[in-house]
């Protein structure tokens, strides 16, 4: 495909007017100064009849950015917005995808278009802008004037209020000075107490600028602002909660106005309520301001009841301790409390955190004897919450008070797994038109698993050999309404594959789209993507444009296929060999000769488990491809590739290596053209690592490739996710670790580190997807559970895995009862984790160690707990190194 970068033809009649012919002429020309004294002299019916040649040269424009095509764009946003004489066909014209990005800093500038409209006009056109779902920062300076010129308030929206707090600051002022002369304060400040993102600016300080707390609270002092309204405000907006730097920002305010100790004791409930539900750091504040009004004697026990019940659910330990040593002065400065508040300590007997526990039960113990006999009965039935070790202590203190109650929790009886996912029967009959078009224009967004993609891919291959014309009036108004490349739209090759499909199967109808779009749809651009520069790792992008550029070259020799050998028959992207058998009968019927990259995907695709009568329909078979569906199927299929574990050396700029996994070329590989024969060669990450530094897809697309072989996938996205832990960018690979789960072939060395990997994500919601993948394969008795650990023990001495971030992956898997499970990856990983000094959170390692070793009933000593456990001391270490000795000795201790 070519580019031109020749402007287009803009002509203009030779009958237009003489001010539309000046005004399309200084748009032509580039001339964007001259453009609103000229849409000044124009009347409305000159301007109607000037607006027809504008939209045209706008579609006309290239997109791609010129300095001489930009003028004219600029031009054109000018000179439209000026001619259009409505409200609404003004803001289309100006919010266009093609045109707002070229908005000026200044907005006087189109207000210079606008300006002699009516102020009923003026005022509409401002509530549009207002009511986008984002407002620029030159549409908002655009809404200030148009409303300030229409003598109106502009409308508060959300995005107008995100656009009045970006627009405060200025270089020069502070944001105290930029409020008080604003003349939207009054109406605007209320409103960012009630918008979601406002606020983010309020946590920023400058040296010569206190920022916006302290603005907003001088303001109050003058009488500017109401001092009721932002507190009331505040609060409110705490208790909502939201990102941490937003909850900052309001902190920030909130010390700002310096609640006096009425207003502290008016919002009593608001604090017990934020204590309950808000951000940890919103919670620890009013945790702080109840303290404060309970050591005033402010604060009623009823009150500290309800808040002590709420912080005690919470799982900030800070927050818990704090409660709790709250509870105890109050009880040690009123004993008659006891009866009252004693039970509530009871609520973090069923703490997660071991050490809260023993806080709790300590502190139940200290007051037990000025408790009466319910409440201890009370406190002893919930004793039945604490682990075995401290359930002994609560025997001690309450005796016979506490159940009969044997030294150890019942073992469990295995794990509690999550069902074994089978893959899903796909539907074989192809879309139909309407329908095909609706899931195309949400696959080329990147939308879509990976068997939808193939569906939609032989339907149109289906549709197109049957029906031609029809698929192309159905794809018509999709064409259409296609704004932007796929490859911008998503990172998802095969988005970016179905989008060349598309434009092969309208041929002519979307030369104009392919060219103005600039989309690489050509044969030659889709060869030259999957014949050149192969590597192990592009070559997994690379298989379906290969595929691809196979259909386009069926359909431009007038030879389309009738439907796809290579479509899955399951959710993994298997084929079931009986149905490619009956594929291939139904091709050597209609001799039609298969594409030879789609046979070879399709023979990559088969089940391992082959029925019999696969084989014997497969050996009736007589063209060249059945012939080799036959012999493949005769000889075992695809083997499993040879795997060696290897560790990166150091290097300059490997000062934290990571562990790879190395794969044998495939016997045969060589047979195959490309990129099937870099996919099946071999893969040396280490010792030949690839120029393009180990990229490729960590997509389910990726793994539909191999369905029956996952460590091949597997093995490549090793190289991503090394990369990716290194700049602790895990969650962007992450999302694939439950397909690759579910994936077939055997679970290797590959798959386990990638789960390793995983549970070293940032964030909760990012480890979530290792949880899963981990308890899929357990459940599907796959999971080498002492080697997952040994390779989380391996990557944390490597600095490519954080110990905190583990554990509190592991806890979510332990929360689903997955004892069992968890506790033999943390007898593969504790040798390793406790050889050296341990890790600052090997305090929490060993709790949760301690807790699935005593809920799952494991037996066998640990000579590294053993020996931390025999050291001196009392830090948390050592006690849950002792607690866990004692559960897998079962003595006590």
């Amino acid at each position: 495909m070519t580019f031109t970068h020749d402007f287009p033809d803009y002509r203009i009649s030779d009958g237009t007017v003489e001010g539309i012919r000046a005004l399309l002429e200084a748009v032509r020309e580039g001339r964007v100064e001259d453009i609103p004294e000229l849409v000044g002299a124009l009347t409305d019916a000159e301007r109607r009849k000037g607006l027809p040649v504008l939209k045209q040269w706008r579609k006309d424009t290239p997109d791609f950015w010129g300095e001489g095509h930009l003028l004219v764009r600029r031009g054109l946003l000018l000179a439209g917005a000026g001619c259009c004489t409505g409200a609404a066909a003004a803001v289309q014209w100006l919010t266009s995808r093609d045109l707002w990005w070229l908005g000026p800093e200044d907005p006087q500038v189109v207000v210079g278009v606008m300006g002699d409209r009516a102020p009923e006009w003026l005022a509409e056109v401002a509530r549009r802008l207002a009511e986008r779902r984002i407002v620029g920062g030159w549409e908002y300076g655009l809404i200030k004037r148009l409303s300030l010129i229409a003598g109106c308030e502009p409308p508060m929206t959300d995005s107008f209020i995100l656009g009045w707090e970006r627009d405060i600051p200025e270089r020069g002022k502070t944001i105290e000075e930029r409020l008080r002369d604003d003349p939207f304060l009054k109406a605007a400040v209320p409103r960012l107490f009630e918008v979601d993102e406002a606020g983010s600016d309020f946590q920023y300080t400058r040296d010569t600028d206190p920022g916006w707390p302290d603005a907003l609270a001088a303001l109050a002092r003058e009488g500017l602002l109401s001092r009721e309204m932002l507190v009331e405000g505040c609060l409110s907006r705490l208790l909502r909660g939201g990102r941490l730097g937003i909850v900052k920002g309001f902190l920030a305010l909130l010390t700002a106005l310096d609640l006096t100790a009425d207003e502290r004791a008016a919002h009593t409930l608001t604090w017990v309520r934020m204590l309950s539900g808000g951000h940890s750091l919103a919670a620890a504040r009013a945790q702080e301001k109840l303290a404060e009004l309970d050591e005033a004697g402010r604060l009623e026990t009823e009150h500290l009841v309800e808040a002590s019940r709420a912080a005690l659910f919470r799982p900030e330990k800070k927050i818990v301790r704090a409660q709790l040593a709250m509870l105890d002065k109050a009880i040690k400065h009123d004993r008659s409390l006891t009866d009252e508040l004693l039970p509530v300590t009871a609520e973090a007997f069923g703490h997660e955190d071991h050490s809260l526990q023993g806080k709790a039960l300590a502190l139940a113990v200290r007051h037990r004897k000025h408790a009466g006999d319910a409440i201890l009965a009370e406190l002893a039935a919930s004793a039945e919450l604490l682990p075995s070790d401290l359930r002994e202590r609560a025997v001690e203190a309450f005796g016979g008070a506490v159940a009969d109650e044997e030294a150890d929790p019942p073992a469990a009886e295995g794990d509690v797994l999550p069902p074994v996912p089978y893959p899903e029967r796909l539907d074989p009959a192809p879309l139909a038109p309407a329908e095909l078009a609706e899931e195309v224009v949400a696959l080329l967004r990147g939308k879509g698993t990976p068997t939808q993609e193939e569906r939609a891919l032989n339907s149109l291959v289906v549709h197109a050999h049957a029906d031609l014309a029809g698929l192309r009036t159905a794809l018509e108004p999709v064409v259409a309404a296609h704004r932007q490349p796929a490859s911008w739209l998503s990172d998802n090759v095969f988005a970016q594959a179905l989008e060349a499909v598309v434009m092969f199967v309208m041929g002519k109808a979307a030369e104009e789209k392919t060219r103005t779009l600039r989309i690489q749809s050509g044969l030659g651009a889709l060869r030259f993507r999957f014949q050149e520069h192969q590597c192990p790792h592009t070559a997994i992008w690379s298989v379906c444009l290969s595929r691809v550029a196979e259909i386009g070259a069926r359909l431009e020799f007038g030879d389309p296929l009738p439907f796809l050998l290579a479509t899955p028959t399951w959710t993994t992207g298997t084929i079931d060999p009986s149905e490619l058998a009956a594929r291939l009968a139904a091709y050597e019927d209609s001799g039609t000769e298969p594409g030879p990259a789609d046979l070879d995907q399709a023979l990559l695709r088969l089940d391992r488990e082959v029925p019999l009568e696969a084989r014997a329909a497969a050996d009736r078979l007589t063209s060249p491809a059945g012939r080799r569906l036959a012999a493949w199927l005769a000889s075992g299929g695809l083997p499993d590739p040879v795997l060696s574990r290897e560790t990166e050396g150091l290097r300059l700029r490997i000062t934290r290596p990571g562990v790879l996994v190395r794969t044998e070329a495939l016997p045969g590989h060589e047979d195959y053209p490309e990129p099937f024969r870099s996919l099946l060669g071999a893969h040396d990450p280490i010792g030949a690592p690839c120029k393009c530094r180990g990229g490729g897809q960590c997509t389910p697309q990726a793994l539909a490739l191999l369905p029956q072989h996952r460590e091949i996938i597997a093995a490549r996205m090793l190289s991503a996710f090394s990369a990716l832990a290194d700049s602790d960018h895990l969650g962007h690979g992450v999302p694939v670790l439950p397909a690759l789960a579910e994936s077939g072939g055997p679970a290797g060395p590959a798959t386990h580190l990638l789960v390793a990997y995983g549970l070293g994500a940032r964030r909760i919601e990012e480890q979530l997807f290792a949880v899963d993948a981990m308890l899929v394969l357990a459940a599907r008795g796959q999971l080498d559970a002492e080697g997952l650990g040994r390779d989380i023990a391996e990557l944390t001495g490597l600095r490519r895995l954080t110990l905190k971030r583990v554990v509190a992956a592991l806890q979510e898997a332990a929360r689903t009862g997955a004892y069992a499970t968890v506790w033999a990856v943390f007898s593969g990983a504790l040798p390793g984790l406790l050889a050296g000094e341990p890790a600052p959170a090997g305090g929490a390692l060993l709790t949760l160690a301690a807790d699935c070793a005593e809920r799952s009933g494991a037996r066998g000593a640990i000579p590294e707990i053993d020996e931390l456990a025999a050291r001196k001391g009392s830090s948390q270490l050592i006690k849950q190194a002792r607690r866990l000795r004692a559960a897998l000795s079962r003595d006590a201790y």
